[in-house]
C-alpha cells in the first residue's frame, strides 16, 4: 500500500508539527548518539594501539620499557665500583611454541640458547634461569673449548607467565618474551651482549590465530629493588643483573575470529530493524525484544575467550553497540505503538518513523562495527 512505501518523506506535508519536530528529533538522537559512540569508543582503540605500537617497537629495540635517555640502573656493593664486567655472548632461536593461553596468561617455548665467552672461571649455560618464568627441562646440545674461547648450547623447555593486554581482543596483538639472567652474577660482574644475527624464530612457530611479524633480540638491566636482607648491604642497594631478551611480536593476520564471534549479534541487530516493516503488534514486539535474548547469549560466550580482568575490550563495545541498538529498536516500537500507530494499523507518520529508523539505524550500526574495530588493529 502507499503508506508503506520505502521513501519516509512522501506524505511529509501531512504530518502535524509536532510529528515533525519529533521525526527529525529521533533522526539527530540516532545520529549523533552514534557518533558520539564512535569517537569515545573510537579513539579509545585507535590510543590503545598507538600505545601499544610504540611500547612492542621499543620493547624490541630495547628489551624493556625504560626511557631512551635513562641510563643503566647499576649498584655495585661497596668496592666493587671500578669492576669491568666479563662479556657473555647470548643469542636464543625459538623453536616451538607448543601452548599458548591467554585465558591463563602463560604461554610455553620450545628454544635453544647459547653462550660464548672467554676466561676458565665461568659457565653461564648451568647457571641461567628465566626471569619471566620456569625451566622445564635444559638439556646441553654441544659444548666446544677453543683455548680460551668456549662455546656451549642448550636445548630449553620453558612455562613463561604473560599478563596479555586484552583491550583490543579480537584484533590484539602481543611481545612474547624470553628473559634470561644468570642467578648470580650481577651487572657488575657479567655482562651479557646479544647475538643478534644468529637469534631467530623458526618456522615452525605456529599459534592458532596469529603470525609473527617482527623479532628481535637485545639487552637491558634488571633491577631488584631491595637489598634482600644482606646485613653488609644498605638498605638501598638493588641488585641488579644484566638480562638478555628476545622478543617475538605476533598479531591476528585475518578477520575471520572477529567476524565469528559477533556473526549471531550481527543477526540479531539485522532482526531488530527488520522488525520496522512488520505491522501487526505482537510479532514486531517479539521480533525486536527476542533479539535481545540473542545478544546476551553472544555477549556471555565471547566472555569465555578472555580472562576476567576488569578491562573493556574492543568485544565488549562490540556487544555493547549491538545491544544497545536494539534497545533503540525497542525503543521505537514503543514509541510507535503509543503515538503513531494508525487504525489501519500503520499511519503516514508511523511508516516514516519506521522507514528513518531503519535506513539511519543500519548505515550507523555498520559504520560503527567496521570503524572501531580498524581503528584498533594493527
Amino acid at each position: 500500500m502507499e503508506e508503506a512505501g520505502l521513501n519516509p518523506f512522501s506524505n511529509w506535508s501531512t504530518f502535524t508539527r509536532g510529528q515533525k519536530g519529533f521525526l527529525i528529533g529521533w533522526a539527530s538522537f540516532l545520529v549523533v548518539g552514534s557518533l558520539l559512540t564512535l569517537q569515545v569508543m573510537g579513539t579509545e582503540q585507535y590510543d590503545i594501539r598507538q600505545d601499544s605500537l610504540a611500547v612492542q617497537t621499543f620493547h624490541l629495540a630495547t628489551g624493556g620499557h625504560q626511557k631512551e635517555s635513562s641510563e643503566p640502573q647499576t649498584t655495585p656493593p661497596p668496592g666493587h665500583e671500578n669492576d669491568v664486567p666479563r662479556e657473555v655472548s647470548v643469542g636464543v632461536y625459538l623453536d616451538r611454541v607448543p601452548e599458548f593461553s591467554i585465558i591463563d596468561s602463560s604461554w610455553k617455548a620450545d628454544f635453544y640458547v647459547w653462550f660464548n665467552w672467554r676466561g676458565p672461571d665461568l659457565n653461564p649455560g648451568e647457571s641461567f634461569h628465566l626471569a619471566n618464568g620456569e625451566v622445564l627441562v635444559k638439556n646441553a646440545v654441544e659444548r666446544q673449548d677453543d683455548g680460551d674461547k668456549h662455546y656451549a648450547l642448550y636445548r630449553v623447555t620453558a612455562q613463561i607467565t604473560k599478563i596479555f593486554d586484552v583491550s583490543r581482543f579480537p584484533r590484539n596483538d602481543h611481545l612474547l618474551t624470553i628473559e634470561i639472567e644468570d642467578w648470580g652474577l650481577q651487572s657488575y660482574q657479567l655482562k651479557y651482549v646479544p647475538d643478534t644475527s644468529a637469534s631467530d624464530t623458526s618456522s615452525r612457530v605456529a599459534i592458532q590465530g596469529f603470525k609473527v611479524i617482527d623479532k628481535q633480540a637485545s639487552v637491558k638491566p634488571s633491577s631488584y629493588k631491595t637489598s634482600r636482607g644482606n646485613p653488609k648491604l644498605s638498605q638501598a642497594y638493588k641488585a641488579t643483573y644484566s638480562q638478555f631478551v628476545y622478543g617475538t611480536w605476533i598479531a591476528r593476520p585475518t578477520w575471520g575470529l572477529h567476524l565469528k564471534m559477533f556473526v549471531v549479534m550481527y543477526g540479531a541487530v539485522m532482526t531488530a530493524l527488520l522488525g520496522f516493516f512488520v505491522t501487526a503488534s505482537p510479532e514486531r514486539v517479539a521480533l525486536v525484544s527476542g533479539s535481545l535474548f540473542a545478544a546476551v547469549a553472544n555477549m556471555y560466550i565471547t566472555s569465555t575467550l578472555i580472562p576476567d580482568t576488569g578491562v573493556a575490550t574492543l568485544a565488549d563495545h562490540i556487544n555493547w553497540i549491538g545491544a544497545g541498538f536494539i534497545m533503540v529498536a525497542i525503543m521505537q516500537t514503543v514509541i510507535y505503538q503509543y503515538y503513531f500507530e494508525g487504525k489501519d494499523g500503520r499511519g503516514h507518520a508511523g511508516n516514516c518513523f519506521d522507514m528513518i529508523s531503519f535506513y539511519l539505524m543500519l548505515p550507523l550500526y555498520i559504520l560503527l562495527n567496521v570503524a572501531i574495530p580498524m581503528l584498533g588493529s594493527i
